[in-house]
């Protein structure tokens, strides 16, 4: 429903407006929000332009398809899939009663990002329930505002976008400084890819560069806004994630897991899997760069050799499913 200022109620040009089909439409593709909407078979009947950008798939690719589809594949942090009972858009068209979640999206290229989702349903004139519609937005927009900032000044990895190792060790230096004099906690996280050697020479080097990307998206949607993320090397991450503790580190880490497992690589139309390999520390205070990578390092073969559940498969969930 849209409420109007009593100035406005009776106008002509503003009822006439509210009539338009044509101008809702234009104001709900330009919105920055994503919008979609379905009917009672959870057929998806309009996607805005915001909904686009978001997810990556086109209206024209969408529109007529059903949202519980190989499409976006929404998850909940535990990699859950929410398009059985748990899907928003199915629950308020049986109750009418509105909902608002964090969910984690499947884009078009592969990588999970988190959104803000909220969802209501449509009612007929008379009241009763037609279909629904599904407001969302990125969890966590501020990646994108620091990627033009790093960009600007040299500071950002060309393939993956997220910052090169130059800055990431001079974040690391700050982080370590700001431990030494005010004590403030920080964790050291390495994500490596493995099986290198093995996928170069089954798919060719353009298959890392697919990894490494789709990789670099998911991981850094889904950690926090001041957590940086840094292209280490030609097949490594590390993340320096703020005011950490054990417990809180083992639940990013638990995440990241999850919702990398949850993602894939496109090669070609097919998904193919890679694994990846992440393990984490609490900074100490007396840690210099050297100490704190080479206990990550430590960590990381541990995980590797023990093959602890922070060693996992990347493909898509329909394959995982059939394991």
């Amino acid at each position: 429903m849209i409420f109007l200022p009593d100035e406005s109620k009776g106008n002509a040009v503003v009822e006439l407006a509210l009539r338009d089909d044509a101008l809702h439409r234009a104001l709900l593709d330009h919105l920055e929000t994503g919008i979609y909407m379905v009917d009672l078979r959870r057929k998806i009947l309009y996607w805005n332009h915001a909904a686009e950008q978001i997810t990556g798939y086109l209206s024209q690719h969408v529109a007529g398809q059903f949202c519980f589809d190989d499409l976006m594949m929404h998850c909940d942090g535990a990699g859950r899939g929410l398009c059985g009972k748990a899907c928003p858009l199915s629950n308020v068209m049986l109750d009418g009663k509105p909902r608002e979640c964090t969910i984690f999206l499947r884009h078009r290229h592969g990588h999970r990002i988190p959104v803000l989702v909220r969802s209501r349903a449509i009612h007929d004139s008379a009241g009763t329930i037609i279909g629904a519609v599904e407001v969302f937005e990125k969890a966590n927009p501020a990646a994108a505002v620091d990627r033009q900032i790093l960009d600007a000044h040299g500071c950002l990895d060309p393939l993956t976008e997220v910052a090169n190792r130059a800055f990431g060790e001079f974040k690391l230096e700050q982080a370590l400084s700001t431990l030494t004099s005010f004590g403030i906690p920080f964790a050291w996280i390495a994500a490596e890819l493995e099986n290198v050697e093995e996928l170069q020479h089954r798919y060719g080097h353009g298959m890392i560069d697919s990894a490494m990307k789709m990789l670099a998206k998911t991981l850094e949607s889904n950690v926090g806004n001041f957590d940086k993320l840094t292209r280490w090397h030609n097949t490594a991450f590390r993340i320096e994630a703020h005011s950490f503790w054990q417990q809180g580190l083992d639940e990013l880490i638990g995440k990241l897991v999850t919702l990398s497992r949850a993602s894939n690589v496109d090669w070609w139309g097919d998904p193919v899997r890679v694994t990846l390999s992440i393990a984490g520390v609490l900074a100490e205070p007396e840690d210099t760069k050297a100490a704190l990578e080479t206990r990550v390092a430590e960590r990381l073969e541990r995980v590797r050799a023990n093959k602890s559940g922070q060693t996992i498969q990347i493909g898509s969930p329909r394959e995982q499913g059939e394991e």
